[in-house]
C-alpha cells in the first residue's frame, strides 16, 4: 500500500466491495477530481453508532461516576477556599 490519502485534514480511507479493493491512490485520485458539491456529499456518510457490549459500558458508566465524583470534589475544594 502506499501513503494514505489525506483530503481536506481528514484522511479517506478506500472503500472495499466484496473481493475489489480500491487502493489509496484510486481514492485520492477520485476524490480530486469530484466538484465541490460532490465531494461535501461523499464526505455526508453516515455512520451507525456501534453496540457496545457489557464491559465497555461498564467502563464508560464508570467513568461517568468518576466525572461526577470528581466535579464535587472540585467544587467542593472552590467553595471550602472561598469560605
Amino acid at each position: 500500500m502506499g501513503q494514505p490519502a489525506w483530503l481536506g485534514g481528514r484522511q479517506v480511507i478506500a472503500m472495499t466491495k466484496g473481493h475489489e479493493h480500491v487502493s489509496d491512490a484510486d481514492a485520492g485520485f477520485v476524490l480530486s477530481t469530484l466538484e465541490h458539491d460532490q465531494l461535501v456529499e461523499s464526505m455526508k456518510v453516515s455512520v451507525p453508532r456501534r453496540e457496545l457490549k457489557g464491559g465497555t459500558l461498564l467502563l464508560l458508566w464508570g467513568l461517568r461516576v468518576y466525572l461526577l465524583f470528581m466535579m464535587a470534589v472540585v467544587f467542593w475544594q472552590a467553595w471550602t477556599a472561598a469560605r
